[in-house]
């Protein structure tokens, strides 16, 4: 376990990488923040058209609790990045190596190829989930620092937790897709750009497929869809593990290229 956990904070140190993240984050979040603009936005031009009586207490506190998370499902343009930047990662994790000579390097080292793959793997995951949480965190938290207990209580509810859960299939959708086409194509750019097709230009073409057609139920006001259900377990977790296995399969037979 502990040589394990070494070869995974060495997949996951890579310089290059945590550069993207961080480079990653910044318009993720202001994506976001649009997003929430147009949610509270929204909640005012609501609350303006109502008689005084409601516009006090609980009523009004009702309605911004309504609107308050919706915004994540219209950033449309922080799926979009998000998408990308998922692909980039397991792209260059897969592929970085390889393309830059030392894949000999690492594949003489004591580990097997399965141990090697999760550990991209889980490298690859924790960077895409933390481009997902961390601009989430950001926008829920800090606008609304003076009611944060408030937030805190919406936080906790079993409607935030679904949309956590879409929200975390986008990325695991992706996430697999794109390490698919990573061992399947011998090229870098290739690979991204085979990740680009299938993942992001069905959005544009207005197509109803995973991982976009998680977003709409990222709303409040669509939270009696459960993401435990069959259909959903299926596109959000099912279909990544097997196209994850899949990969692994590809990656532990082939030889080093």
């Amino acid at each position: 376990m502990g040589r394990f956990r070494d070869l995974f904070i060495w997949e996951l140190g890579d310089s290059l990488r945590l550069l993207l993240f961080l480079l990653g984050v910044p318009p993720l979040t202001y994506l976001l923040a649009v997003g929430y603009l147009r949610a509270q936005w929204d909640v005012g031009s609501v609350s303006s058209h109502l008689p005084p009586v409601f516009t006090a207490g609980s009523f009004l506190g009702s309605i911004t609790a309504l609107h308050l998370f919706d915004y994540p499902s219209l950033s449309t343009g922080f799926w979009v990045l998000l998408s990308l930047l998922v692909a980039v990662f397991s792209v260059m994790t897969f592929r970085y190596d390889r393309e830059n000579g030392y894949a000999l390097s690492v594949y003489s080292l004591p580990f097997g190829k399965s141990e090697i793959f999760t550990a991209k793997v889980l490298s690859a995951l924790v960077l895409s989930l933390l481009s997902l949480y961390v601009p989430l965190l950001i926008v829920d938290v800090f606008p609304n620092v003076d009611i944060l207990e408030g937030i805190r209580e919406i936080v906790f509810t079993e409607r935030y937790l679904y949309l956590l859960v879409f929200a975390t299939y986008f990325v695991l959708f992706s996430l697999s897709v794109s390490t698919l086409f990573s061992v399947l194509l011998e090229n870098m750019f290739l690979a991204f750009i085979a990740s680009f097709f299938f993942l992001v230009l069905p959005f544009f073409a207005g197509l109803s497929w995973p991982p976009f057609s998680f977003v709409p139920m990222l709303a409040r006001s669509l939270s009696w869809a459960s993401p435990f259900s069959t259909d959903w377990l299926t596109w959000g977790l099912v279909v990544p593990a097997l196209l994850l296995l899949v990969s692994e399969v590809m990656f532990t037979r082939r030889d080093v290229k």
